[in-house]
Formats: C-alpha cells, structure tokens, sequence
C-alpha cells in the first residue's frame, strides 16, 4: 500500500473511530432531554370535554355520553361504558344543552345520546334538545348514586369476574381507576364509607373478585368484609392512591400519561375515556406541583410525553415546568457529585461551596440560578411543602438565608456541607431542624 493511501485509510479510521471515544469518554456526565408536554384545553370544563371530543374522535361517534358538568356522583362510574361503546363523554347544564356542546354532537355525527342521571340531575330539556336533533336518548340512573352505578354496570358487554368499588361521597379513587377500569371492563361501583349499600351488597355478588380504591379513612375494614376477594389499594392521600393504581395495575413502561386536577372532577372523567383509548391513564396533580409519589411514578414508568387536561387555572404552568424537567436525572445529577469537598467560592467538581454546588447542579439541568443562596431565595417560588427537586434553606452562620440543599424526598436534602463536603442530610437533623427556613421552587 502506497503512502499516500495509507494516510488516507488513518483519517478514515479517526474520523470514524473518535466520535466512538468521544461517546465513551467525552462527557462525563449524560443528561435525559427534556420531556414533551401538551395542554388539551377550553375556556371552561365543557370546552375542555370538547377538545378532548375532537383529539379522540376526529372521524365522528355513532354514541355520546352526557354527564352534568357540576356534579360527579351519577358520573362517576360512566367511563367503562362509554370506552365499551368509543363514546366520547361531553359535559351539560343540568337545565340545558349549551350550544357549543350541541355543535360538538352535530360534528360527531352522533345519533344515540347516553344521558347519566336522573331529570333532577339532567333535564328533560336536554333531552328533548338531543330528540329534534335527531338522536335517541338512553336515560341511565337509579334512586340513588349506588344504584345508578349498578344500572351502568349491568348495560357493560361482557362476563368480567372483578369489579371496582370506590368511595361514593368524593371523586378522586374513582377517577384514579377509571382508565383502567375501562380497558379491563370492570364496572365502578360506589360505596359508602361504613356499611355497603343494599343494592351494592346484593348485585356484588355476581363477582368473584373487588379491588377497593381507598384507604380506611374512605371505605372502612367493615364493607371490606361485605366484598368478594377484596384487593385494597391506597396511599397516604388522593395523589397517593392515584399512583399506587398505577404503580400496582399498570405493569408495563408509559411512553404518554394524560395530567389533570385531583381537586376536582370534570376533566379527569371526561379525560379518562381518551386515555384508556390510546391505552394510557390519567395522573392526578395538584394545582402548583406535582405530588411527590406522582413524580416517584412518573420516573419508574418512564413517562416521557405528557398531555394536560384543562386550562392553567386548574392545572398552572408551574406543573408543566416540573413535568419537562426530569427531576430523577437532576437528583442522580446531585447525588453523582456525593463526596465531593467544600471550598470556599468553588463552583466545580474539584470542590464546590453551597451556593455553587446549587449552581452547576442545576445548570446541567437548563436552570441557571443567582450565585449565593440570598439571592435564590429571593427569586424562587415560594412552596408550602418541599417536592422532590425544591430548595430547602437554613438560616446557619448568619440572619437569613444562608444554606441551601436540594430536596430528594423522605425529609432529606443534598447539599455542600462545610464540613463534610456534598452529602446527604435529614432536615430534622438535630443542627437543621431548628434553623429550617422554608422550601422554594426555582422552575
């Protein structure tokens, strides 16, 4: 081979051979990409049902479910049924069809109507608006929100061998299961907190077996007893129980979740159908922040694209910021830097001093931060309590702010300590508790 050649056949391999290092060794540490988040919203709650109508069924429904947009109990138990019929659910007056809901159907090309509840619940106006548009109408409802759930139950296809029993008084649990419930074609049944109603009692007999939403603060040991081969699952609060479902029912990785308020009602039902369709679930949130066992969900199922349901006034944009940043890679971030020592003004990992630990931190995560803990404090968000990522600030060696850590859960915090370099610390620590100022947001 000519020298000439041989040249030629080097730079071939370099230019093959060192973006392959560079893999390997160029960077030390690798950061996940920002995850995606759309908002699927209306000016209010039945817009909302709208939008959701129009991204899940663009081609039109042959049936559509109505529900009254300010009230849950009869509505609670109708998203199996209508992800049995690919029924879109939209939203009424109890009194009238507002107009926007009616151009909805017409566009649908709907021809039978499914109304949940009975005429104190949905008018006989409505129903009649439905008939001249020329629908048939389906009333379905009982003498009660128990027995209404029953009528939904029995009008399910199917021979299902489990049903789910939620609390009948609030909405939450039910809303947690109710897309799963949907693709399993498990019926929802409402009970209340100490005894099982009647109706309940009898037709669960049907059924070999119950898996109980809720903790004994909602649905007592006592209607435990009254159930077949009942599984209970619960956490600590709504939030709580909304992951367990998903952490112990759903088994596989989610590439999508669908987000909506756990304070109230609306979008999570009419949300429910769509995500059972694309064979997704609904994650609860509060208004400002993303509960910790939702994030701690989020992270085991790999939730990487996210779709809201509702306008900033339910869900802010606050939650959107802490769902597109990837909180688990920012703490492993953090915790990659463990035993690293304190110097003072250091801002990198040959020693790094409290505010500058924060600093690069977070900057490999996209958030830039002011350089002493003073001035975080000054731009951050306020939180009532921390969530996994937050800052958490002391008041040590002078008045004010003047140490911060980042909050990874179970009441502890890492930080750049001036004694022992990056660790991890608890807050109730008998030096930190009491010099504990607060918890802030910086995204």
């Amino acid at each position: 081979m000519s020298r000439q050649k041989r040249q030629f056949s080097n730079i071939i391999y370099l230019l093959l051979f060192i973006p392959f290092l560079y893999i390997i060794f160029g960077s030390e540490y690798v950061y996940a990409a920002e995850k995606s988040v759309n908002r699927i919203s209306g000016s209010n709650r039945y817009e909302t049902a709208i939008e959701l109508s129009r991204e899940g069924w663009p081609n039109g429904a042959q049936t559509v479910m109505l529900a009254v947009g300010d009230n849950f109990p009869d509505a609670l138990a109708g998203a199996p049924l209508a992800y049995q019929l690919n029924a879109p659910i939209l939203l009424t007056n109890r009194a009238y069809l507002p107009a926007d809901v009616s151009h909805e159907i017409r566009r649908l090309g709907a021809k039978h109507a499914i109304l949940l509840g009975g005429e104190s619940v949905i008018s006989k106006k409505v129903a009649s608006t439905l008939q001249k548009m020329g629908l048939t109408v389906e009333r379905i409802n009982g003498r009660d929100r128990y027995e209404t759930t029953i009528k939904i139950a029995e009008r399910l296809t199917g021979s299902p061998e489990t049903a789910i029993i939620a609390y009948g008084n609030n909405f939450p649990d039910s809303l947690a299961i109710a897309s799963y419930a949907s693709k399993q074609g498990y019926p929802i049944l409402l009970t209340e907190k100490h005894d099982l109603p009647e109706a309940i009692k009898q037709f669960i007999k049907r059924y070999k077996n119950t898996i109980v939403i809720g903790g004994e603060g909602v649905i007592s040991k006592n209607v435990m007893t009254q159930l077949p081969s009942p599984i209970r699952i619960s956490g600590n609060d709504r939030y709580g129980t909304a992951a367990k479902v998903v952490e112990k029912l759903h088994k596989d990785e989610l590439n999508q979740a669908y987000v909506a308020t756990g304070a109230a009602f609306a979008d999570a039902l009419t949300g429910s159908v769509l995500a059972a369709k694309n064979k997704s679930l609904i994650l609860l949130v509060e208004n400002e922040n993303v509960p910790a066992d939702i994030n701690k969900v989020i992270d085991e199922k790999k939730v990487e694209h996210f779709a809201i349901i509702g306008g900033e006034s339910v869900v802010s944009n606050s939650v959107v910021r802490m769902l597109q940043l990837d909180i688990a890679s920012l703490i492993s971030t953090a915790k990659s830097f463990i035993g690293v020592p304190y110097v003072w003004g250091g801002t990198t990992p040959a020693g790094f001093d409290c505010s500058g630990y924060l600093n690069y931190v977070y900057e490999k995560h996209g958030i830039n931060l002011p350089r002493t803990v003073a001035d975080i404090w000054k731009v951050s968000k306020p939180v009532s309590s921390p969530a996994v990522g937050d800052i958490v600030f002391f008041e040590t060696y002078k008045p004010g702010p003047s140490h911060a850590g980042i909050y990874i859960g179970d009441n502890q915090f890492i930080h750049a300590s001036s004694s022992k370099g990056v660790e991890i610390t608890s807050i109730n620590s008998s030096y930190y508790k009491t010099r504990y100022l607060g918890a802030k947001r910086v995204f």
